[in-house]
């Protein structure tokens, strides 16, 4: 009983450690450098996770083990996180989401005997690298093709993670159909090269190309757009004026699904589309008053050139 409270304590402190990371910045502003605190810590945990499953078979203890599985289901977590982050979602919820997950499996390698945590893990993993899929695919940031990959390399883990646990208790965890395609050596050179395809394409979506937002065109006073661009960015800064511009834009799919996006704003059909759109941001999207009244008519401000007779379509590129 002792041993396995130690073992609990050990996991605690290990998933909080790695969570105090990336949550100190989750409520600050800035997409992108949170998605690449949360990818960065993720490749770190997928790395170390190894290195605790190779001291464990060299007689580390079952400390170790604990400690490799928390790093292994955190890995996939953490990139999860780091997708919706730059999808512009909150990432406060489903960060505790990852620290209960982790503490889940903690306490079931530490107090139940293989290959049943053994089973518990993998599902663990099918479960989180199933969501990292979906969240990737879904997500609406330029360029695309990283994101797709993401998709991919998770979604095959995702399948291996559940093929694991029905070989194991079908075909039996010592057979060999388990030894050749799902043993210690085979699912650690599938996670090294899904961490490498994930970290190029973190690399990519970093440096990469961005996908010019074409010039747009819209009928006059379909437009809201935040206006004083500058003079607001020198305020807020650059990144909190990128989220402001997704917040935007998602509010007004919300309200019509049709949008549009235009250049640092949207094309709503939305009656008193300023109005509406800043009551939205302001209940949905925790907008203060002074973010508000950003909110702008594009086209009686001018703050972008407006043509009668644009047909209507989606926007599909991201700030």
């Amino acid at each position: 009983m002792e041993l396995s409270i130690g073992l609990l304590a050990v996991s605690v402190a290990v998933a909080a450690a790695v969570l105090t990371v990336a949550l100190p910045r989750v409520a600050t502003p800035g997409a992108m450098t949170l998605f690449l605190r949360f990818a960065a810590v993720s490749g770190v945990c997928a790395v170390g996770s190894s290195a605790m499953y190779l001291i464990y078979g060299t007689g580390g203890g079952m400390i170790t083990l604990v400690a490799g599985d928390v790093a292994m289901v955190l890995a996939p977590a953490l990139l999860l996180v780091a997708v919706r982050v730059l999808d512009g979602s909150r990432a406060i919820r489903t960060s505790m989401a990852t620290l209960a997950l982790a503490l889940l499996v903690a306490t079931v390698t530490a107090t139940v005997p293989l290959p049943t945590s053994l089973a518990v893990k993998a599902l663990a993993l099918t479960v989180v690298s199933g969501a990292c899929a979906w969240a990737a695919i879904r997500a609406r940031v330029e360029p695309s093709g990283p994101l797709r990959v993401i998709a991919v390399v998770t979604a095959v883990y995702a399948l291996y993670s559940l093929a694991r646990v029905v070989v194991g208790f079908g075909a039996g965890w010592d057979s060999a159909l388990y030894i050749t395609a799902f043993s210690f050596a085979p699912a650690t050179v599938l996670g090294a090269l899904a961490v490498l395809f994930n970290g190029a394409s973190v690399v990519r979506l970093r440096f990469g190309p961005r996908v010019a937002e074409p010039p747009t065109r819209c009928a006059p006073g379909a437009a809201v757009v935040i206006g004083d661009w500058d003079l607001a960015s020198a305020a807020y800064g650059p990144d909190r004026m990128r989220a402001l511009l997704v917040d935007l834009r998602a509010a007004a799919r919300d309200l019509d699904p049709e949008a549009a996006d235009v250049a640092g704003g949207v094309e709503t059909s939305v009656p008193n589309a300023t109005t509406a759109l800043g009551e939205r941001l302001r209940t949905a999207y925790d907008w203060n008053p002074e973010e508000v009244i950003l909110l702008v008519d594009g086209a009686a401000t001018a703050a972008i050139r407006t043509h009668p007779g644009r047909t209507r379509g989606r926007g599909s590129s991201r700030s």
